[in-house]
């Protein structure tokens, strides 16, 4: 009897126990949301534009303040909110809300690295160029609203322009000569992008004409003046934008969340690189000595002309959606935003030389995905046809729409942003991001999408992948002062066989926004890597069960997040 009693003591005990476990986990998730909450808003309100982007337009009106007082205000909210998370590292969360600690953790600590150990707003020009520049085309290209209401912000925004070179020129001391140089030629896009939008903008409303050609005005004279400033300035060091191997190994560790640091990083890179490079150039031996077949001959139709063309873009993208579902390999849901193939709209040709993709915000209601391309001449030549004919009847188009459309960055952003989750909508991880888009191309390709073999497309896929595992070793050896500019672009053009003057450019270009954005570049292929790891280890652990389109599924519903932290998600310990 006693027994009993204390059976029934015992269990009504351990049921208090539990509903009071419960009560303070469900507490714990409710005050961490509404810290989340508050450290989402702060992010958004000090980078206005970055929140623009996301399609936040609270703080459509302002750009960023990078004065002394206002950068001292944010890092010590920032230093507050360290010391608030601090307070859960021990709190048994679930897995989801675990993974939402870390990713708004590590958005904390990499705003703090910026502003306070790096200090991009006082050597990095192009700071200020960037958000003069994307603070009114984030709003000229966003569908949130129509035009009429937009008109407000973006005035709003040329008229803080002036002030923002103010505050860059007491900000920025000694900028490397690349620095200048970038900030400088950027600066003339910024101008002439600011004078077409002003125009098109007058053009639409002309009771503002005269409004916005005063503030466009005021805001071009400032750009100008701060590029003749920039001229004169003192340079620094020729490998001060390096930052220098603590703060990259800080940035792979808790931006990606890797467990290498930058001397293991160098080293996968240069093992992935001696890899690819020897079957690249395998394989391009032997399609050079195979398949070599010169122009194709196709019949031109008489009344093919250039709005054949941009249907063929169009019509690409039902057809790859369309290829996806055939072949079971990942679901594109229900809902998901239009993707628009266009020409490269007037206002943004300055700027958008090639083609480019331009997401929906993940927290805009309105969501439209634009996919820019080449604007193609009213007239074309027979020989100009020609090309396009054979462009279009090899359905040469597929290649890029698999890395910026599907199952590249606009389903993957698009599946991200329907995550109900506001800390997971803010993630933008180039390694998942950019990771992903690389592993579709040769996925893709093992899918069938240009037939049982295609030497041609293969062999740009391994060039590809070899182009990335370089950039593994330039991305390290930049920023970890292993590298100077000029190093860096001869071994670059020399491993990489690049041998006209067009490629040699290419590369310089390249280079240079190499030293402006380090770990961005390594992130491609160690992305690729990550998700391949984690594809393999669910392939084992599932065995004959494994699905692959539950793979990508799961994968991309997580968000734009670090792959790194998939592996708790999915159950899994990473492999070696």
């Amino acid at each position: 009897m006693g027994r009993t009693i204390n059976k029934v003591l015992a269990a009504s005990i351990l049921a208090v126990l539990l509903v009071a476990d419960a009560g303070a986990a469900t507490r714990n998730k409710q005050t961490f949301d509404k810290l989340a909450g508050q450290i989402l808003e702060t992010l958004q309100s000090f980078y206005p534009v970055q929140a623009t982007e996301k399609g936040i337009h609270s703080y459509d009106h302002r750009l960023t303040d990078y004065s002394s007082k206002a950068v001292r205000e944010m890092l010590k909210d920032l230093d507050d909110y360290v010391k608030e998370l601090h307070k859960y590292r021990n709190v048994q969360f679930e897995t989801a809300d675990r993974v939402n600690y870390e990713l708004i953790r590590s958005n904390v600590e990499i705003a703090i690295l910026d502003l306070k150990q790096i200090k991009w707003h006082e050597k990095l020009p192009q700071v200020y160029v960037d958000e003069a520049l994307h603070g009114v085309y984030s709003l000229m290209v966003s569908q949130h609203a129509p035009m009429s209401e937009k008109l407000y912000p973006i005035i709003a925004r040329m008229k803080a322009v002036p002030e923002l070179f103010v505050t860059a020129r007491k900000n920025i001391r000694k900028p490397p000569e690349v620095y200048v140089e970038v900030a400088r030629e950027t600066l003339e896009a910024a101008i002439e992008f600011y004078r077409q939008a002003a125009g098109e903008l007058a053009h639409q409303f002309p009771e503002r004409a005269d409004e916005l050609m005063e503030v466009s005005t005021k805001a071009r004279e400032a750009m100008h003046e701060f590029s003749v400033y920039l001229a004169d300035i003192e340079r620094g060091p020729e490998t001060s934008f390096a930052i220098g191997k603590q703060d990259f190994d800080y940035k792979l560790k808790h931006e990606y969340f890797l467990n290498i640091d930058s001397d293991s990083l160098l080293k996968i890179g240069e093992n992935l690189f001696a890899q690819a490079d020897s079957v690249y150039q395998e394989y391009r031996d032997y399609v050079e000595n195979d398949h070599q077949n010169g122009l194709e001959d196709v019949f031109v139709p008489a009344s093919f002309n250039r709005q054949d063309i941009l249907d063929y873009y169009q019509w690409e993208v039902g057809e790859m959606i369309a290829f996806l579902d055939r072949r079971d390999i990942v679901t594109v849901p229900e809902g998901i935003a239009e993707l628009k193939v266009v020409e490269t709209p007037p206002f943004l040709r300055s700027m958008v030389a090639g083609i480019a993709y331009n997401p929906a915000g993940p927290f805009d209601s309105i969501q439209t995905g634009y996919f820019y391309v080449r604007p193609i001449p009213e007239q074309l030549d027979s020989a100009q046809l020609a090309a396009r004919y054979r462009y279009v009847h090899r359905r040469g188009f597929k290649g890029s729409m698999v890395h910026e459309g599907y199952p590249g960055h606009h389903l993957q952003t698009q599946i991200a942003g329907m995550n109900e989750s506001p800390v997971r909508k803010w993630q933008s991880n180039t390694m998942m991001q950019e990771g992903w888009a690389l592993y579709c191309e040769e996925m893709m390709y093992g899918a069938g999408l240009y037939g049982n073999e295609n030497p041609a497309m293969w062999l740009a896929i391994l060039g590809g992948i070899r182009y990335r595992a370089a950039r593994i070793v330039a991305d390290v050896k930049l920023h970890t002062g292993q590298f100077t500019f000029a190093e860096c672009f001869e071994w670059m053009t020399r491993v990489l066989d690049a041998e006209t003057e067009a490629d040699k450019d290419y590369h310089r270009r390249i280079i240079r926004k190499y030293t402006m954005t380090p770990t961005v570049w390594m992130s491609y292929l160690m992305g690729k890597r990550e998700i391949e790891r984690l594809r393999d280890a669910v392939m084992e652990r599932d065995g004959d069960a494994f699905s692959e389109r539950d793979f990508y599924d799961d994968l991309l519903a997580e968000g734009s997040i670090p792959p790194a932290l998939m592996w708790d998600i999915l159950g899994l310990q990473p492999t070696p």
